[in-house]
């Protein structure tokens, strides 16, 4: 999963638009998961200006001053720094902004393009020309396809059209093709499936990598025995 981690110059890697995931530590030593994204950079401040984080959906004002763990992410690299919180408040254009600190070196961790992680979910898919829905379950998942179950035979090279509620995302109608055939299940009688997404947009494919980097830090948090 993790190829190479490595130390590069923050205003080399750092841009607006990046998601983030930002880790706080409440006083009692419990820990959550915040996501943003970078609005701007002042690196010879030595200063980001990101969204307000995000918790559920709700805007989440860190105090002044606070220590924070950020984890920037694009498709085959993650960048991490340690950072404080500065200010926070609206910013000349009345969006809802918070100021942090950014180190001029970060750690640069190389990972395989898409991370797959073990991921049961229910969802259906439906043929070109053919408006009856199937059911299909997965089995893992990743920011460029799944592997997917189904009571159907299906043929590598076929072309599909994915519904998956995934919570904050939802694949309506995702164009998708059969590219690997793992055989039928014996224990559960469905035919398993490797399914490549296609014609994905950048913004859709940037959310399903920070959808799957939040799973494995879940799974990761459950082995040790935090809650999560």
């Amino acid at each position: 999963m993790v190829e190479q981690v490595n130390y590069v110059e923050a205003p080399l890697v750092i841009r607006p638009g990046m998601p983030l995931l930002i880790e706080v530590e409440s006083k009692d030593g419990e820990k959550t998961t915040l996501k943003s994204t970078v609005h701007e950079t002042y690196f010879e401040k030595g200063t980001l200006k990101i969204a307000m984080p995000s918790f559920k959906g709700r805007f989440v004002a860190l105090p002044r001053g606070d220590f924070i763990y950020v984890t920037a992410l694009s498709n085959k690299v993650v960048y991490t720094f340690s950072s404080r919180v500065i200010d926070y408040g609206r910013d000349e254009n009345n969006f809802l902004v918070m100021y942090v600190s950014i180190p001029s070196v970060v750690k640069r961790v190389q990972r395989r393009r898409f991370v797959r992680i073990p991921l049961v979910l229910n969802g259906v898919y439906t043929l070109p020309g053919d408006l009856r829905e199937y059911k299909f379950m997965t089995r893992d998942f990743s920011a460029g396809g799944m592997l997917m179950c189904t009571k159907n035979v299906l043929s590598v090279g076929q072309p599909i059209f994915v519904n998956l509620d995934l919570g904050s995302i939802k694949l309506l109608q995702q164009k998708a093709q059969i590219v690997r055939t793992v055989g039928k299940n014996e224990a559960t009688g469905f035919y398993e499936y490797g399914v490549q997404f296609l014609d994905l947009s950048p913004e859709l494919e940037r959310s399903l990598v920070v959808f799957v980097f939040q799973q494995e830090l879940k799974m990761r948090k459950a082995s040790q025995g935090e809650e999560v």
